[in-house]
């Protein structure tokens, strides 16, 4: 959504003016700043930057979302959840709307992250979030695991028949969340999502789930073990074992690794 940078100017005009403070001293309460950088602000010839949009905001007890976009914040979560989510059922797509505007002034990082979890954990699973599977490696016993009725792939799955292990590890383009998958293969009314349409021969085995840790960007392998006692996928510390190194296997091991670097590189811009 396109900002203006005008009406930006204006709601910060109108919170230095509830908080009855001139130019001067606004730029001094916000970060020391000149008198001119705050009449830029308010004429709309920039914008501030993100800290002292977040410093702003929270002086107004706003949002920073309110300040960029006025009464169009609804607008701009809504457009930001159904990127990552697709169109969900109002009364969800409401129920998230409400819950990231409560949480106040926060920075379009940690609203991406709280998205994320939303998505995780309460937009239940459709059919087009069944997966489905492809060999495409037999010698190798490479797997592609697809979703939207096999039209969109999510993840690479290699089978060590030896240990009796399934590797898992997100398909290179893939926006799916793994910590959606993670809720998918721990919750028995869900894990049919994932697993129904598994090969029989790598149905309830062991999993190793290569990926990259969104909050911190560091390398991360889930082992899981499935229970026939909750027909699902647990994580215990007695499965810590599995991370030896005899387990894993290294491919993935090197292209989470190489993500890893990558990132670290050449961080986000959020």
């Amino acid at each position: 959504m396109e900002i203006d940078k005008q009406a930006v100017g204006n709601r910060i005009r109108q919170i230095r003016q509830e908080l009855k403070l001139s130019m001067e001293k606004f730029g001094k309460l916000i970060g020391d700043l000149p008198r001119s950088t705050v009449n830029n602000w308010e004429r709309g010839i920039n914008l501030p930057k993100t800290e002292t949009l977040h410093q702003i905001a929270e002086v107004g007890h706003v949002t920073n979302e309110y300040l960029l976009y006025g009464d169009q914040e609804n607008q701009y979560i809504l457009e930001m959840l159904q990127k990552k989510a697709g169109k969900l059922d109002p009364k969800i797509e409401g129920l998230i709307v409400d819950e990231l505007k409560q949480a106040g002034h926060v920075s379009e990082k940690e609203m991406d992250r709280m998205i994320e979890f939303f998505i995780t954990n309460l937009i239940p699973p459709t059919e087009q979030d069944q997966f489905t599977f492809q060999c495409i490696d037999e010698k190798k016993q490479l797997y592609l695991g697809s979703t939207n009725f096999g039209k969109e792939a999510q993840l690479y799955l290699h089978h060590d028949n030896q240990n009796h292990i399934l590797h898992m590890m997100p398909f290179t383009f893939s926006n799916f969340s793994v910590d959606r998958l993670l809720v998918y293969l721990a919750n028995q009314e869900s894990y049919s999502y994932f697993g129904k349409h598994l090969p029989k021969k790598l149905v309830e085995k062991v999993i190793l789930l290569y990926s990259i840790n969104q909050s911190t960007g560091d390398v991360r392998i889930a082992p899981l073990v499935y229970s026939k006692e909750t027909a699902s996928y647990q994580y215990t510390e007695d499965n810590q074992y599995l991370l030896e190194q005899q387990y894993l296997y290294l491919p993935f091991v090197m292209e989470v690794e190489k993500e890893h670097l990558l990132n670290a590189a050449y961080p986000s811009s959020k």
